[in-house]
């Protein structure tokens, strides 16, 4: 504004000075002091409020500044969150279930299910499974004394058997093997009055009939023999022992 006052004046000036080099005669001296004065004045006040007005804005405008940053910023963020959004909701989309409609009017068979009951085997059809079925057992045990501290064991058979015997002194036992022999008498005794045999324990498998007698001393084998059927008796074998001395 100020500017613009100073350029008017300067012009105004011009204009007189060219004013003044006319042509025209001049028949008298001019009187300079005659001439009217114009004065020029500015709006001194209205300048001043101007100036006070632009500063203000400009001082506005620099402490926006940092809050106009800080929008611009969280702009950007938003602009690149809702990018990512997208990308996510690109890749996970989730497609609704196709539920099949079901006729009310159509019946749906129910079935239930069937358990298969096993019958546990008892300990006696094991038993059976495990000896072999040959027909030939082990039918009577017997035990007694002879003369001479000898203690026979004999063992009656369905029909002509072998024996495998093992007498272990270290642990007092005497085991006599029939093979392919089941055990169809007692299986367990205890002897009181025998000289040598304190008990015994019998049972059969697969292999055959095993009998175990413990013995009350150390002893040895003597005799053994097979004897065939004789009068009311069957087929027999046999095992003497004695006392070590």
């Amino acid at each position: 504004m100020k500017s613009s006052i100073i350029l008017s004046v300067s012009l105004l000036t011009v204009m007189l000075s060219l004013a003044g080099c006319q042509s025209t005669p001049i028949k008298d001296e001019i009187d300079v002091t005659a001439a009217p004065i114009i004065p020029v004045t500015e709006d001194v006040s209205l300048d001043a409020t101007l100036e006070n007005r632009v500063l203000t804005l400009e001082n506005q405008m620099k402490a926006a500044q940092p809050t106009l940053k800080k929008v611009e910023v969280m702009e950007t963020h938003f602009k690149a969150l809702s990018f990512e959004l997208d990308k996510i909701a690109e890749t996970y989309k989730i497609e609704e279930p196709v539920i099949a409609s079901v006729p009310t009017n159509v019946v749906q068979p129910v079935t239930k299910p069937v358990k298969t009951i096993t019958k546990p085997e008892s300990k006696t059809e094991k038993k059976k499974e495990s000896q072999p079925v040959t027909g030939f057992s082990v039918t009577s045990v017997r035990i007694g004394e002879q003369s001479k501290n000898i203690t026979r064991i004999v063992l009656d058979t369905t029909k002509a058997a072998e024996i495998n015997y093992d007498l272990d002194n270290t642990e007092g036992l005497l085991v006599i093997e029939i093979p392919k022999a089941e055990w169809s008498t007692t299986k367990s005794q205890v002897f009181q009055k025998s000289l040598m045999i304190q008990s015994f324990q019998a049972s059969a498998d697969d292999k055959g009939a095993r009998f175990v007698a413990d013995l009350k001393q150390k002893a040895k084998v003597v005799a053994t023999a097979r004897l065939s059927p004789s009068g009311t008796s069957g087929h027999r074998v046999y095992i003497d022992i004695e006392p070590v001395k």
